[in-house]
């Protein structure tokens, strides 16, 4: 009889390479100490007929792998909870696609803190192997080492607020009796959602087990994810007020949302052409925070009204 699974490793893929993600992942899986077994679960989430072929045909050649695809793009919670269906180890790592994990034993500091019996562990975000250094990539670079690429310590002090799904390692117990919200569709706000109510019932650990983020976003490409995410944002806000009423651009936003249509429509094309005038990225970072905001504040706005623009 074989040895039971005891990592399930599942990636939701749109429009990725994931070879060298899976590649690394591969090499440290055949490294583990005897009795430990880890399998990989890869979905595409409607990727390209181009970019679906090229993965299926690097999945087939590596051990460990098990890959499909979805037909239509179906968004992130719903692929997640589609692959934890499948998955049969103990523990489940959900790592994103664009991921790669800056240790080369980073699946064994993971498997050592299920060991120690822990529940929900949170490796945290780098930009460590990223070397883009195209002027067109500095906001996002500078935005994203603000607020996500932060230390185990200052993440560790608001648990929830930093339980980002690209990285994170979950007993599949609790994950399965806490599930991705298939609401949130889109891009945006399901993991925090999700990490609101998994700490209310569950010790959520942040460690120093940093996986880089690969992607990178020009400007334009930030401006648009910023605004596809702000109706998941409201979501998020009116299912936890208490937890997220009050914090970052949702105090603001309860204030905006009093200004006349007009003057947010007016206010929202004013800081569109400064945000992409501009290149001094301290100035930028509060200017983007301001936005979403004001863009938060009209759809709170246009939600009152039952969807009324």
């Amino acid at each position: 009889m074989s040895s039971p699974v005891f990592l399930s490793i599942l990636i939701p893929v749109y429009n990725w390479d994931i070879g060298p993600l899976l590649d690394r992942l591969c090499r440290q899986g055949q490294r583990l100490p005897d009795g430990v077994q880890v399998e990989i679960l890869v979905l595409d989430d409607g990727s390209t007929t181009k970019t679906k072929h090229a993965n299926a045909s690097l999945a087939e050649q590596l051990p460990l792998v098990h890959y499909e695809e979805s037909a239509v793009n179906r968004g992130r919670a719903a692929t997640r909870n589609a692959l934890l269906k499948q998955a049969q180890g103990e523990f489940v790592l959900f790592l994103d696609a664009d991921m790669l994990p800056d240790r080369e034993d980073f699946l064994r500091m993971y498997l050592e803190q299920g060991d120690q019996g822990a529940e929900i562990v949170c490796g945290g975000i780098s930009y460590e192997q990223n070397n883009h250094n195209r002027p067109e990539y500095d906001f996002y670079l500078y935005k994203s080492r603000h607020t996500e690429a932060l230390t185990a310590e200052i993440r560790n002090r608001s648990p929830w607020r930093y339980l980002f799904t690209s990285n994170i390692m979950v007993r599949r117990d609790i994950v399965e009796s806490v599930r991705f919200d298939p609401r949130f569709t889109g891009y945006g706000f399901e993991d925090i959602e999700w990490g609101i109510r998994l700490s209310r019932s569950y010790t959520v650990l942040h460690i120093d087990n940093t996986c880089s983020h690969m992607g990178v976003m020009t400007k334009k490409e930030v401006m648009a994810k910023m605004r596809e995410s702000i109706p998941n944002f409201s979501l998020l806000i009116g299912l936890h007020p208490a937890e997220t009423g009050r914090a970052g651009a949702a105090r603001p936003a309860f204030v905006l949302r009093c200004w006349p249509d007009v003057l947010l429509l007016s206010a929202d094309r004013l800081l569109t052409a400064l945000f992409f005038a501009l290149r001094w990225n301290p100035l930028l970072f509060y200017l983007f925070q301001g936005h979403k905001a004001l863009l938060l504040a009209r759809e709170i706005k246009k939600t009152s009204r039952g969807g009324l623009a």
